[in-house]
């Protein structure tokens, strides 16, 4: 017997209990208790995946209107359904476990339940009834989970970038700024971790900005591939499964519901169900970014190490006490967060591959992994750069007195005599010093060079 805060909904398998004032119906709530979620992530934990499905959605409405296979109320009854999530980012509504079985399809219908009782409702029905709304024939009409899913994954990711963009963009700023003001103090350039040459800090940090403006593109380009989606490829790609009508309109009407006219057909449907490599792509990119940025995190931690008995070419603003024992030491505690962050990155990336090697003939069923990975990724590698930049390279200090002496390392002093003298005297005067830095430095003041 079911309780007054409980109501019965039914679908194929039989009779299911839901909460009475849910906005999903059957098929979400027996996802809900066929995949515990703990205290893990739900895809409503995941906003821009959400937004990609009611943008979907009303795509798929406003194509149905127009090629008249939906009545105009209908129709509007989802679109507003829709735009009522949005607006008032009712993402509680989507409680399933990110990485479902399934596909997607507990995604999917997940979107079209809720749509179908706000919309029910809308029209003047009750939630749970679907006599004047129904998820399937009606919100889920002329679509399939397997081009509905993967759409609304390159929409999410589409949507997540600017954060990240922006990141990088101000991270790179920041980079070039410091470049500057730091043009005129010297330091000794390091390879294989033994004395080099002089450089400038300018150089060094240039170089990081030009890594990170690379990185910028790169992940900028993989992502724009993503307009390329196969809305209206519905099951496995084939086109007659969709009214001619509803395929020449669902691309333009999808650009019109996300109001970004970027988005465009993929050349081959079929291939877009078989292999989401364009995602994993998005994902090798931020695996790139990530240990060039693991790079340069740890530089800063090794030019502030010391304060005595390190580099101590630079120094780090002090954040926090570095230690419950040692009284005035401070760590790196920045950089060590961003190298942090960025090892999930690499780590997301790694199951991003075995989702791409797990596809089987023709559909790949594994986005869940690759979208929400990516999605972590690109928050994670946020934080990390955003962090790094406001409370690290913006107000380092260069330690200008140790930066001098190294400078006039014996080793970078022979690098310039060899450039005026040639390698084979200065070389000659090395062998028969030996490693003695020392009995070096006294030959060359007897030569004169």
């Amino acid at each position: 017997m079911k309780s007054s805060s409980e109501r019965v909904e039914g679908d194929f398998l039989g009779e299911i209990e839901i909460p009475q004032g849910a906005l999903f119906g059957a098929q979400t709530q027996r996802a809900v208790l066929n995949f515990p979620v703990g205290t893990q992530r739900t895809i409503g934990g995941y906003p821009r995946l959400i937004e990609g499905l009611m943008f979907v959605k009303q795509a798929a409405a406003l194509a149905n209107r127009e090629s008249g296979f939906l009545d105009k109320t209908k129709a509007q009854a989802i679109i507003d359904a829709a735009s009522q999530i949005l607006n008032d980012k009712q993402f509680e509504h989507f409680p399933i476990h990110r990485l479902h079985g399934g596909g997607g399809t507990s995604a999917n219908m997940n979107a079209n339940e809720v749509l179908a009782n706000l919309g029910e409702e809308l029209l003047g029905g009750k939630r749970g009834e679907y006599r004047l709304l129904h998820p399937n024939d009606h919100v889920n009409l002329h679509q399939s989970t397997n081009d509905v899913y993967p759409t609304a994954c390159h929409i999410a990711i589409i949507r997540q970038w600017p954060d990240l963009r922006s990141a990088l963009g101000r991270l790179v700023n920041s980079l070039q700024r410091r470049a500057v003001e730091l043009a005129k103090e010297e330091k000794i350039a390091r390879t294989c971790l033994q004395d080099a040459v002089v450089i400038t800090f300018e150089d060094l940090l240039k170089g990081y900005a030009s890594f990170l403006n690379r990185s910028l593109w790169q992940i900028g380009k993989a992502v724009d591939d993503l307009y390329n989606v196969n809305l209206g490829g519905t099951i496995v790609g084939r086109r007659g499964d969709v009214p001619e009508s509803y395929f020449r309109a669902i691309i333009h009407l999808l650009q019109k519901a996300t109001g970004d006219a970027n988005y465009r057909m993929a050349e081959d449907l079929f291939d877009s169900a078989q292999n989401p490599d364009d995602m994993v792509q998005v994902s090798s990119q931020l695996n790139l970014s990530a240990r060039g940025l693991i790079k340069v995190c740890k530089d800063f931690r090794l030019m502030s190490s010391g304060p005595e008995a390190g580099f101590s070419e630079i120094q780090l603003p002090a954040i926090q006490p570095g230690s419950s024992t040692m009284p005035g030491k401070i760590n790196p505690v920045i950089p060590e967060f961003g190298v942090q962050l960025c090892f999930q990155v690499i780590g997301n990336h790694a199951a991003c591959q075995a989702a791409l090697d797990h596809g089987e003939l023709d559909l790949n069923i594994w986005e869940s992994t690759i979208v929400f990975n990516v999605l972590d990724s690109m928050e994670l590698l946020s934080n990390a750069i955003s962090t790094f930049d406001e409370k690290c390279v913006r107000g380092f200090i260069v330690n200008s007195s140790q930066n001098s002496k190294y400078a006039r390392s014996t080793i970078s002093v022979l690098a310039d005599l060899m450039k005026r003298h040639g390698y084979s005297r200065i070389d000659a005067i090395c062998k028969q010093a030996g490693a003695d830095m020392e009995l070096i430095k006294k030959m060359l003041k007897e030569r004169d060079l």
